[in-house]
Parts: structure tokens; C-alpha cells; sequence
């Protein structure tokens, strides 16, 4: 018996899943709580939803981004990684076969999220709402409809995951799991800034670099029958690709990041800003990890010593499991308000005051 598909590699994959999807849950939990996104605020006049309302919007949003760096990356592998000749290679078969069931996990965590938000919106509990309700919430707001066009690219691969055999299908595949990727992008944060184009390109960008990035590298870790030359030879091109696709979510984040500020100052007086900057630390872990692994752990795979890429990369899948946890609580982070300038504002009579402290 090989070592990957040993119980104990078996039991250490499950271990790792279990451990980034801990980590995640955790960091996304703290970073809703640091950046003020975890205190149901009452005004009054305006309802606030209940404690469970405001908590499952975030925890369905990071099940449905796990699905997808999971849905991703598995075909990822199979199309690029491990890509078989006129027929999928073993483990792209069974990549493939995985990013059914992810497909499935996304589909219905998006789905999930439709009553879950329109309660969220009008700031009421769940006895409130209707499926008559659901359905208008579909067709007169626009992230509704997002989350129905994810839910129906989600279940097509789904659907077809279960019968693809050729690469030609997986390929087919790959830019439907990547297309439902964007479609959240139209509703963050980005829609509302002043660069509209600018800030929703970045973010379409951002997450299909994260995903693709984040993705393959948990492919790897799960492949139970990639081994030997074939393990070393799919490494290897992921990590060529690594590089471009560290400098793509570089380039993108630091784009959002332009659109999100108005002063230098709001990165460190604001929950934001102070979330950004945490992200930003990971990221900068995630990139000193991949030039480690460069420099020692694809050495020793090419010398038949797997344990060094093994426990390396099992840091950094759990280092991206933090990441993509601190993404889910930056998105329900306040962004911070514009700065509005004194004289202007006198001028139009606008009490200066008024913007941030209308804000949340």
C-alpha cells in the first residue's frame, strides 16, 4: 500500500479538512466581531434582524466560498494539473468526480442564502417570510438573482460532473464553476463605489485568482491516488502558475483597496481598514510559504521525499482557510464613509458630521 492512499494519509486529509474549515469558521467569527459586523445595531424606526439572522448570512457565505475554491480547484486539476490524453487520468477522474459534490455544497449554500438575506434586508425573522416572498425578492433585487444564477451554474456542474470522462468536458466544466464565481462581485461592496468599473472588475478578478490559487493547491492535497512522477509533474505546474496567479490577486486587492478609502487614515481608525490590513498580513504568509516551497519542498519531491511538500503545503491550505475566513468577514464590514470636505460641505449646508455618523 503507497503512501497517499495509507488510512493514516487518509485520516491526515481529513484532518486537514476538518482544521481549515475550524480555522475558517474561527477567523471568519473573529473578524465579524473585531470589525463590528457581529452587533446587530438597533435605530429607531428601522428593524434589525435577530442575533441568528445576522450570523447565518456570513457562515451560508463561507460555505459557498469553500464549495467553490473546492469546486474549482478539483477541475482545475484535472484540466491543467493532471490533464490525461483523450480520456481524464485517474486522479482527474476522480477530481472531477469531488467537485460534483462541491458543486452540490455551493448550489444549496447559495440557495440557502435567498430567505436568509431577505430577512437580513427587511430586518425581521424567518416566520416572516414566504416563498411568495423569496420569489419577489429574486425578481426585484439584483442579489437575489445573482444567487440564483450561481445556484443554477453550481447545479449544472453538478449534474454533468457525474458523466464527464474526457477533458474536453472538464474544460467545459471549469468555465461554468469559474463563471459562477463573478456573479457575487455585481453585489459587494465594489457595486456601490465611486469607480464602479474599476472596483467590480478588481473584485471579479480577486476571487477568480483566489479560487484557481487556493483551489489547486487543495486539489493536491486531496488527490489519494496522485503519487510518485505524476504527483511530482502536477506540483510542478501548479507551481508555475502559482507565481502569475499570486501577482493577479495582488494586483486586484490592492485595486479594491484603492476604491475602498478615502484618506490613508481610515486603514488604521477604521474596523475595515483594520481587517484589510490582517488580510493583507496573510497574504504576505501565503507568498513567503510559496517562496519556501520553491526553494525547498519541490526539491525534495523531485527526490521521491514528499513529507516536506506535504506539511507545507498542508500549512498554507489552512493559511488560505484563514484567508478566505477574513474575506467573508471583511465583506460584511461597514466600508468606511467618504471623507467629506469642510469647506464644500458648509457651503451646501451639509453638516459634516452627518456621514460618519450615519454609517452603521
Amino acid at each position: 500500500m503507497d503512501e497517499s492512499s495509507s488510512p493514516p494519509a487518509t485520516v491526515r486529509r481529513g484532518l486537514l479538512v476538518l482544521g481549515s474549515a475550524l480555522v475558517a469558521i474561527a477567523v471568519c467569527a473573529l473578524t465579524l466581531w473585531a470589525g463590528g459586523a457581529a452587533a446587530v445595531v438597533s435605530v429607531p424606526g428601522i428593524p434589525a434582524p435577530p442575533a441568528v439572522v445576522a450570523w447565518l448570512v456570513p457562515a451560508l457565505r463561507l460555505i459557498a466560498d469553500a464549495s467553490a475554491v473546492l469546486t474549482v480547484g478539483c477541475l482545475f486539476g484535472a484540466v491543467v494539473l493532471v490533464p490525461g490524453d483523450t480520456v481524464l487520468s485517474t486522479a482527474g477522474y476522480r477530481w472531477v468526480r469531488l467537485a460534483g459534490w462541491g458543486a452540490v455544497a455551493w448550489g444549496l449554500a447559495s440557495l440557502a442564502s435567498l430567505p436568509v438575506l431577505l430577512a437580513d434586508f427587511l430586518g425581521t425573522g424567518f416566520s416572516a417570510i414566504s416563498l411568495r416572498s423569496v420569489w419577489s425578492f429574486v425578481e426585484s433585487v439584483e442579489q437575489g438573482r445573482d444567487l440564483v444564477v450561481v445556484a443554477a451554474l453550481a447545479a449544472v456542474v453538478a449534474i454533468f460532473a457525474r458523466t464527464v470522462w474526457r477533458p474536453a468536458g472538464a474544460r467545459v466544466l471549469l468555465l461554468v464553476a469559474l463563471a459562477a464565481t463573478v456573479p457575487p462581485a455585481f453585489t459587494s461592496h465594489s457595486a456601490d463605489e465611486a469607480d464602479h468599473d474599476l472596483a467590480v472588475t478588481a473584485v471579479a478578478v480577486h476571487v477568480l485568482g483566489v479560487v484557481l490559487w487556493a483551489g489547486g493547491l487543495l486539489a493536491l492535497m486531496l488527490a489519494a491516488r496522485l503519487t510518485g512522477p505524476a504527483r511530482t509533474t502536477a506540483v510542478e505546474r501548479f507551481s508555475r502558475l502559482a507565481a502569475p496567479l499570486a501577482v493577479v490577486v495582488a494586483g486586484s486587492g490592492a485595486a479594491t483597496a484603492f476604491t475602498r478609502f478615502s484618506s490613508l487614515d481610515q486603514v488604521v481608525d477604521t474596523g475595515y481598514g483594520i481587517v484589510l490590513l490582517a488580510k493583507i498580513v496573510a497574504f504576505v504568509g501565503l507568498l513567503a510559504l510559496a517562496a519556501w516551497h520553491r526553494r525547498r519542498a519541490l526539491p525534495a519531491l523531485r527526490a521521491g521525499q514528499p513529507r516536506a511538500f506535504l506539511r507545507l503545503a498542508g500549512v498554507e491550505v489552512v493559511l488560505f482557510a484563514a484567508t478566505i475566513g477574513l474575506a467573508v468577514g471583511l465583506a460584511r464590514t461597514p466600508t468606511p464613509p467618504p471623507v467629506v470636505d469642510a469647506t464644500a460641505a458648509a457651503a451646501e449646508q451639509v453638516p459634516v458630521s452627518y456621514g460618519s455618523d450615519a454609517v452603521l
